[in-house]
């Protein structure tokens, strides 16, 4: 397949996520060395896109095929329709609107949706599949691939995933699963079909789940590890390429998935069983595979089954284990990884005025940054948009985002960036603040003379230290956070400023709906530092966006100098002119806007907005009394004002907030309470001995997450005699494991510690 970055950049132009293929295989791979082994944890692609840079390195890769990764990335859901006859084919085509785009696959075909909140589900009639949806943690196998059995997939329709994106697809039935057990029933004996909807159906099977409603009789799982272990030639070596022969005509392989730096052969695979030496647990087959891969349940048994050549067979019945896939922010952890990170998925690229402008500023950068862009265009257009636009709930487009990256990351190119626009090309130079912002007074004055504004703050992890710091900063600085606090959530109604006791040198100035923006850089250590607990308890941090560089220090370009496109500041100008066509020139605060444009919700955004409600509830019941509850708390409120801003974006006469935007919004936010979350479990302390374990652990993570005794000892020195505490207190939290490799010549045994 010799186009396949030109497939790939197409898909992924259109917002679906791809991965490549091993040759004459249907599973994701990469190639290692000379060979093609299966990819380690592909499921992360359908949590985000790959990003430019694994897409030019898959390019390299020979003779790669191309699927498309399903659920939330791609926002897709696949129907797989295999066997049949003609009677159930028709009657389980009758359960969803027809779709545009299908490819024919070895036995059937695959119709595309949109939507991911199903579960994956195979059905069956007398031990053969008839229909499958394939969803979020999924992934199918795209034209111009070459299946196993050497034919080409094909489009069946004129349309293609690669001519339409995911919001022109049809949506996905809700109840999509009770239509079709509703569809098949009429082919199942009749005693089968009055327990469809109840427990013991033997005709009709459902195959899907996951590991969390499997039972210890289930043969089904038992017969494939039985199989594998009496059969490990088939399978072990295809899965660990440097796997070493034991002496016992088992093998030893190195546990790559626990993250050891030095690899021991730790881990033994033999007929009677499978042991990792390094932690003393057993595993099954299956559970290797799932660790070695990182792939789910499914997956790996699937990777076993066509190792070991045993025939697809029925899983789960109706009623038994149809779990429903959840959001990736709902995701539980494993129950073994306590304080694993919390999942991110990968920064959007965003459509209409917010994209055309992030990647202007992406194309015209020595050192392209693209959260940065993404990140710096919603707080530009935001105050574009500014006492214009508002949510069904009054919501309104002023943000504040902090975007973090290393010095030289290239920073400053997105607020060079802006600044030159609104001043030389849009004129809205009024609409920009100063570069530093000196008191609260001085915050309150450029809004009372300019209430839709945006300031673009360098250095804001050293301001955030200023103003954030009660007990030893002056009043001036630090009311400036206070009035940011109060400020934010006074957009939509009218700010009263501060009562001064010489009112009559000093009168108090009210400001009608304020659109303050804000937009820092900082370098990640200096934000951290900023941090205390209190500040994302008390809500001021809460209402942030935080943004991090994916790759801090990407290669250089040097592009041409050239002004924007004429269709972004075509975009621009619309948004910044009020409604009826008036001069873009703002009035100061102490006047009331024009009209306000109310923007609406599409009816799949409504719904969206229900169910995010019910999700949030729940997720704070879970935190409750814990740092996080504020940043959770602010995660509809966000996502919703980050939507409006892109929907205006797309289309500033007649803005509707759909999908779209909130999938887009979404990714954002959540990545940004990640990020929070996991810097206020790394850096942030209330105490000595809480700073001195996290310490110890950055120290540890800085290393690659595993270092020696000796060489976290050296770099541990500022602990002095509560050194041997710390680390005690971290094993026995399970923050630390401790491992003693043994010497592999002459010599002693080493102290290995892991940071979990």
């Amino acid at each position: 397949m010799t186009d396949f970055i030109t497939t790939a950049t197409r898909l992924v132009e259109r917002g679906y996520s791809v991965i490549p293929i091993i040759p004459g295989e249907k599973r994701p791979g990469e190639h290692k060395g000379d060979q093609w082994v299966g990819m380690a944890k592909w499921q992360r692609y359908c949590d985000r896109s790959p990003t430019r840079f694994e897409l030019d390195l898959w390019a390299k890769w020979p003779g790669k095929s191309i699927c498309l990764a399903l659920g939330r990335a791609s926002n897709v859901t696949a129907i797989d329709f295999d066997y049949g006859s003609p009677e159930v084919r028709t009657a389980l085509e009758a359960c969803l609107p027809p779709s545009p785009v299908k490819k024919m696959g070895a036995k059937g075909y695959t119709a595309f949706y949109r939507g991911f909140s199903v579960a994956s589900k195979k059905y069956l009639l007398d031990g053969v599949s008839v229909v499958e949806v394939l969803a979020h943690g999924k992934q199918t196998v795209l034209p111009p691939s070459v299946h196993p059995d050497g034919m080409n997939y094909q489009w069946t329709t004129p349309d293609t995933l690669e001519d339409l994106t995911a919001s022109e697809l049809p949506e996905l039935p809700h109840d999509i699963h009770d239509r079709i057990a509703k569809a098949l029933e009429p082919f199942l004996p009749k005693v089968e079909a009055a327990a469809v909807n109840g427990t013991a159906v033997h005709g009709l099977v459902v195959g899907g789940g996951s590991a969390g409603v499997l039972s210890d009789n289930d043969s089904y799982w038992r017969d494939i590890n039985d199989k594998a272990l009496l059969n490990l030639d088939v399978w072990v070596p295809r899965l660990f390429p440097n796997a070493g022969r034991g002496s016992d005509g088992g093998y030893r392989v190195d546990p790559i998935w626990r993250g050891v730096t030095k690899m021991t052969k730790k881990v033994g695979i033999h007929p009677s069983g499978i042991r990792d030496f390094g932690t003393d647990q057993s595993m099954t087959p299956i559970d290797l595979v799932m660790a070695a891969t990182g792939a789910d349940l499914e997956a790996a048994s699937t990777y076993l089954r066509d190792a070991l050549g045993i025939a697809h067979e029925a899983v789960f019945r109706p009623g038994e284990g149809c779990v429903e896939i959840n959001p990736v922010w709902e995701h539980a952890a494993p129950a073994q990884a306590k304080k694993a990170a919390p999942k991110r998925v990968a920064f959007p690229t965003g459509q209409g005025c917010v994209g055309l402008l992030a990647q202007y500023i992406n194309e015209t950068a020595i050192r392209p940054q693209p959260v940065l862009a993404v990140a710096a265009a919603l707080c530009a257009i935001g105050t574009l948009a500014g006492r214009k636009y508002r949510s069904p709930t009054n919501l309104r487009t002023n943000l504040y985002v902090v975007s973090l990256a290393d010095s030289g990351a290239g920073k400053n190119h997105s607020r060079q960036v802006i600044s030159r626009i609104f001043s030389d090309l849009i004129g809205c130079d009024d609409r920009l603040g100063g570069g530093k912002i000196a008191s609260g007074t001085g915050l309150l004055t450029a809004l009372l003379r300019s209430p839709s504004i945006l300031f673009q703050l360098d250095e804001f992890g050293m301001f955030l230290t200023a103003v954030a710091d009660k007990k030893r900063s002056p009043r001036h600085l630090t009311e400036i956070i206070e009035h940011m606090t109060e400020l934010f959530t006074s957009s939509n109604d009218v700010y009263r400023g501060i009562e001064y006791a010489d009112q009559r040198d000093r009168p108090r100035k009210s400001i009608i709906q304020p659109c303050l923006s804000i937009h820092g850089t900082t370098v990640p250590g200096h934000f951290w530092k900023a941090l205390e607990s209190s500040s994302a308890v008390d809500g001021s941090l809460a209402r942030f966006i935080i943004c991090e560089s994916e790759n801090h220090y990407p290669d250089s370009q040097h592009p041409p100098e050239r002004q924007p496109p004429e269709q972004l500041l075509d975009l621009m100008r619309r948004i910044a002119t009020p409604i009826g066509g008036a001069s873009a020139i703002q009035l100061n605060g102490e006047h009331p806007p024009g009209e306000i444009m109310t923007v609406p919700y599409s009816e799949a955004a409504t719904a969206f907005i229900k169910s995010l409600e019910k999700k949030t509830t729940e997720k704070l019941n879970a935190v409750k009394g814990t740092p996080y509850t504020a940043l959770w708390a602010r995660r509809d409120e966000l996502s919703i004002k980050v939507a409006l801003v892109h929907a205006i974006g797309r289309n500033p006469e007649e803005p509707v907030i759909d999908m779209v935007d909130f999938d887009f919004a979404l990714k954002i936010v959540e990545n940004s309470i990640h990020l929070m979350v996991e810097g206020i479990e790394r850096f942030v302390s209330d105490n000595v001995a809480e700073s001195y374990t996290k310490r110890v652990l950055e120290v540890i993570r800085k290393a690659g997450g595993v270092m020696d005794k000796s060489a976290l000892y050296k770099q541990t020195l500022f602990l002095g005699r509560d050194r041997d505490t710390t680390i005690k207190a971290l094993i026995g939290s399970e923050d630390l494991i401790e491992e003693i490799v043994p010497p592999q010549g002459p010599g002693r045994p080493k102290t290995i510690y892991r940071a979990v």
